[in-house]
């Protein structure tokens, strides 16, 4: 009987396909877009980063609070959290390159922007948030995505990176 019911649920094994090659068409994607570094142009991406994520905590301190829950409250805290870790790596990762580091002394810091400017997104559509900080917190993360070139290759063997 358990052997007739696995077979007869193929339709439960379609999404995992589905999602086995999504996977490696993302993967394909990402190979087939590496760009070779330069760090003038990771520089300049880096500093338009930067000045998106600029003060974006600040904006989002000021929206109003009215009647909110002790969940949201917790939700709330953690975005603003999060929008000053991503304000801070986009500043560290802007010194970096400025200061000559290459792609595999900023890579660390490249994913963790990565991992936040997702999170607040998220967190920030959950809390409803203005439509100008949705707006900044999408910018911020099409910033990261220029970046990802740069950083999906092969080590930078010929640049600096101390």
């Amino acid at each position: 009987m358990e052997a007739e019911s696995r077979e007869s649920r193929p339709h439960m094994r379609a999404p995992l396909a589905l999602a086995i090659v999504i996977a490696f068409m993302s993967a394909y994607s990402a190979f087939a877009e590496q760009k070779a570094w330069e760090q003038q142009e990771v520089t300049q991406i880096a500093k338009e980063l930067a000045q998106a994520v600029s003060g974006m905590r600040d904006e989002f301190r000021k929206e109003p609070t009215d009647s909110i829950g002790v969940t949201q409250s917790q939700a709330r805290y953690r975005l603003k959290d999060e929008l000053r870790l991503l304000e801070s790596e986009a500043k560290e990762l802007l010194g970096q390159l400025e200061s000559g580091q290459g792609r595999d002394a900023t890579l660390p810091i490249y994913d963790r922007i990565g991992a936040l400017a997702r999170d607040a997104r998220e967190n920030a559509r959950k809390q409803l948030t203005a439509e100008p900080m949705q707006k900044r917190v999408d910018l911020a993360e099409e910033l990261w995505a220029q970046l990802t070139p740069y950083y999906t290759g092969a080590s930078d063997k010929g640049s600096q990176s101390r």
